[in-house]
């Protein structure tokens, strides 16, 4: 599961009104600035916290009525492979439900080998490639692990 152990305070909370989201965490997910600025204000925001540091973040948003999305998952690099991700997807899944939502869609891309693997193992199912996604939609190539991307990924979740 992870390579390093869980930290026993981190806190999983949404986001303030008050409080700036975390940018450069939600640009390491998602390095479209002006797609990320589009989206987040529909989104409820939730942080992973550690001694009062910021060390994760996940974006939720209503996609219809029955179904949301997971616009942003991302980890600070220290605290990554620890559940933190997985902590959030879990939140994220139990206040989707409570919104009345039977559905939770994540998608990502086809060079981000360790996130596909996560969802797939927090109960996400494959349901649809988006061919050349990420060439059409990003300005500048997008390069993890020394692939391209350029395929979305869908999963959905059934809640």
């Amino acid at each position: 599961m992870s390579d390093l152990k869980l930290p026993t305070d981190i806190r999983i909370k949404p986001l303030p009104d008050s409080v700036p989201p975390p940018m450069e965490l939600i640009s390491m997910a998602d390095p479209n600035e002006q797609q990320v600025l589009d989206y987040l204000p529909h989104c409820l925001v939730l942080v992973a916290s550690h001694q009062e540091s910021i060390v994760g973040v996940l974006a939720l948003s209503p996609e219809g009525k029955e179904k949301a999305e997971i616009k942003v998952l991302a980890v600070a690099p220290g605290y990554r492979r620890k559940g933190i991700g997985r902590l959030l997807l879990q939140e994220a899944g139990i206040r989707a439900k409570r919104l009345g939502f039977t559905e939770l869609q994540v998608c990502t891309g086809n060079s981000s080998i360790r996130p596909f693997q996560l969802y797939q193992q927090a109960g996400f199912d494959l349901t649809d490639i988006r061919w050349n996604y990420f060439t059409m939609h990003y300005p500048d190539p997008i390069i993890e692990e020394g692939i391209v991307c350029r395929h979305q990924l869908v999963l959905i979740k059934t809640l």
